[in-house]
């Protein structure tokens, strides 16, 4: 190991050489500047890099406990060694329970070069086990933004999807309707297998249609954006209650006139409306209760059911949808929480906090 620099805390200069000589007969090859106070400590800490601190226990005024203590203050990480010629066992228990790495009496020196190459190769693993936890922060963030932006761009394409089939197929289906009508009342001399053929065609236009409304709206509702979050919410809860006649679905609004960004209010529809289709697929509930109110720093969501529950070992696939809902909360910087109890429903929570001044809608 070559090239450390040490700064030893020692209010004798006797002892700092006595220690850089043992440090270079064990084969280091070390430089060292002692300190005796605390103003130069903080200054040496300060302007220079240092590979371990080495503090004296028993100094009068500013000793290894106080060194400690700033190195501490400081935010730095250094392997740090106290030497002392005499010291309790409780003392010595006390400096190592405040942070210090090692202790080393000074009449056993000897053991000092070994605990600083071990304290060191300690020090350089904690720190890159700091920046491989910097990394893992920023890569989660980066791909929070990314599945954000991807949500972004999906909804985009929904929305103009539906635009499509709701304006344009919309239209051409209408007319196709029309025209057969048209036929149809032109065609009373025609036989009987004409008049139930254009019947037949009446009737398979009228449910394409009907297919086409409900395609588009689950792609994107155009209430959504037109009338806006409470006007959607409460299609939502009347289509659920449409298509699942046997559940009670109550549904309660306390959402007051801010205008909500347009990520938020489609992250609060698309909760709600993937915890509906979960209670109509698999909860066999018979009540469910979707609330959606205003806060001072954002939008409540709760969604309770008094059905089956979630099975205790969620299924490897697909299941109930909860990894996407929780992503869709969290990346808009909001909670996420579960509760089910078997046999006694699931009551899924979210708060969704507003976007904050100048954020990108």
């Amino acid at each position: 190991m070559e090239g450390l620099n040490i700064l030893l805390v020692e209010d004798s200069q006797d002892d700092a050489d006595l220690i850089l000589l043992q440090l270079a007969e064990a084969g280091m090859d070390v430089t060292g500047c002692r300190v005796a106070t605390e103003e130069a400590t903080r200054s040496a800490l300060a302007e220079e890099k240092w590979d371990a601190v080495i503090a004296d226990f028993n100094l009068p005024r500013f000793g290894a406990a106080s060194a400690l203590a700033v190195i501490q203050e400081m935010g730095i990480d250094l392997p740090f060694i106290v030497v002392s010629g005499f010291i309790g066992e409780e003392a010595a228990v006390g400096i190592l329970k405040a942070g210090a790495h090692d202790f080393v009496a000074k009449s056993h020196l000897a053991r000092l070069g070994p605990a600083i190459e071990r304290e060191m190769r300690e020090a350089a693993a904690r720190r890159e086990h700091r920046r491989a936890a910097r990394e893992l922060v920023e890569s989660r963030r980066q791909l929070r933004e990314l599945s954000s932006h991807l949500q972004s761009v999906r909804e985009d394409e929904r929305a103009h999807i539906a635009r499509e089939l709701h304006d344009q197929l919309g239209q051409m289906l209408t007319a196709l309707k029309m025209d057969v009508a048209w036929v149809r009342g032109r065609s009373a001399s025609a036989g009987e297998v004409v008049l139930d053929k254009l019947g037949d065609m009446a009737t398979l236009i009228d449910q394409t249609i009907d297919s086409v409304r409900r395609i588009s709206s689950d792609l994107r509702p155009v209430m959504l954006d037109d009338l806006g979050l409470r006007a959607a919410l409460e299609w939502l809860v009347g289509d659920f209650r449409k298509r699942n006649e046997d559940v009670c679905c109550e549904i309660l609004l306390a959402l007051d006139d801010r205008p909500l960004e347009g990520r938020l209010a489609t992250a609060v529809f698309r909760l709600v409306q993937e915890c509906l289709t979960n209670v109509s697929r698999h909860a066999q509930a018979s009540e469910v209760n979707v609330f959606a109110g205003s806060r001072d720093d954002g939008i409540l969501v709760v969604v309770a059911d008094n059905g089956r529950g979630l099975p205790e070992e969620p299924p490897r696939h697909g299941g109930y949808g909860l990894l996407g809902m929780r992503e869709r909360v969290e990346v808009l910087g909001g909670t996420f929480t579960i509760n089910s109890i078997p046999g006694g429903g699931v009551t899924v929570e979210a708060t969704l906090p507003l976007p904050a001044e100048g954020s990108a809608p």
